[in-house]
């Protein structure tokens, strides 16, 4: 299958799965990146972990990233500590 049915695809089957789309302020929340205000670190999270090549790639439409795919991968990441 071509990428570009591949990722339509993808889109709508997570959506039917009920899987949930994160911001990159609610990926810092979740990850626990936030501020000494509280509030989320976005830029940290944009700048630390999202531009790493092992992290899932963001959804180029919403630019959001899928909650299962990246508590996946903080699992991973704490496997690896």
């Amino acid at each position: 299958m071509s990428n570009d049915i591949e990722q339509p695809l993808a889109l709508i089957a997570t959506l039917v799965a009920g899987d949930r789309w994160l911001s990159a302020d609610a990926c810092a929340v979740f990850m626990g990146m936030v501020t000494p205000e509280g509030k989320p670190n976005r830029r940290g999270f944009l700048e630390r972990v999202a531009c790493r090549p092992d992290f899932p790639k963001a959804n180029p439409v919403t630019r959001s990233w899928k909650k299962s795919e990246v508590d996946d991968w903080a699992n991973e990441q704490r496997r690896h500590i």
